[in-house]
């Protein structure tokens, strides 16, 4: 029998085994990678044909591995760390303070103390007077696979997809309340919806939504009679609607605060403050970068 010498067809064929086995099988696998279930099916079943193995049974009963799988599996763990340690060293010599580094958020969290984003911005460029920091605004749905797809160096998001590609590391927490607008013709109806419970709520409250998924307020809009008249793609076009009276929404207390527009008023209720901890995404190829590595301890001494 030939002996087995590693091509870099297998190492991408390894690197789709890894996520299957991983993640539990290839829907899985498929997600989290990025792309279509039958590309990771064919990489699997390509892997499996040039190692002359059978390395997992998928099917009805569900996903296993092989013995033999089992055996391959601990050895491509043990590969992926050598590629990974050999990818960080080549990077980490390559890698100079210098260029642009790519940070992207989603909008209005610039604004907001607790993130300390413009202090250190601040403290980056009079360490590093050579490098460029670019920064853009994106709406939370697509900052991960802007990162996953190096689009973005950092990311920072309120709601995680936990891709495999990427470390997440807590960076600050947001708060956020319901706002109404005195002039609002159901300011009466919202401000005291908390003193009746939802059976004896005979009109429901106006209320303005987010375009994108958000899994922490849709829980708590479960827990009162809204009614979604509207809904904004970006935090300004929710708070535009608020002050024209349109209905209530959550929005960030640092985002109110710094409009010093007296015309809104919180909603005090059971379920509030939300509050909202954001992390900072980045490649786990990346985390020893010395660009990435600097922006994030200027976060860390804020």
């Amino acid at each position: 029998m030939a002996r087995f010498l590693t091509s870099s067809y297998d190492v991408r064929h390894l690197r789709t085994f890894l996520a299957v086995v991983e993640h539990g099988g290839l829907s899985s696998a498929a997600y989290r990678l990025g792309v279509s279930l039958s590309s990771v099916s064919r990489d699997l079943s390509a892997f499996e044909t040039r190692l002359g193995l059978e390395l997992c049974r998928r099917g009805r009963s569900g996903f296993s591995l092989t013995p033999q799988g089992q055996d391959v599996y601990q050895a491509a763990v043990g590969l992926r760390s050598a590629l990974q340690s050999f990818e960080e060293t080549v990077e980490n010599t390559r890698q100079s303070l210098g260029g642009t580094l790519m940070l992207g958020t989603i909008d209005s969290v610039i604004t907001n103390p607790n993130a300390g984003i413009v202090a250190a911005l601040a403290r980056m460029h009079r360490m590093f007077p050579d490098m460029q920091v670019s920064v853009s605004m994106h709406t939370v749905s697509i900052i991960d696979m802007y990162v996953r797809d190096s689009k973005l160096d950092v990311g920072i998001t309120g709601q995680p997809e936990d891709l495999e590609q990427l470390v997440y590391e807590p960076a600050f927490i947001e708060s956020h309340q319901l706002y109404i607008a005195r002039h609002s013709p159901y300011f009466d109806l919202a401000f005291h919806m908390d003193e009746r419970p939802q059976s004896q709520m005979q009109q429901r409250i106006p209320y303005i939504a987010r375009e994108y998924r958000t899994d922490i307020f849709k829980a708590f809009e479960r827990e009162y009679p809204f009614q979604v008249v509207a809904r904004g793609s970006t935090l300004e076009a929710i708070l535009a609607s608020v002050l024209a009276g349109v209905g209530c929404a959550l929005l960030p207390s640092h985002l109110v605060q710094s409009t010093g527009d007296i015309q809104l008023v919180e909603i005090k209720t059971r379920h509030t403050p939300i509050d909202v901890q954001f992390h900072f995404a980045y490649r786990r190829d990346a985390a020893k970068r010395r660009a990435i590595r600097a922006m994030l301890d200027c976060f860390r001494k804020r």
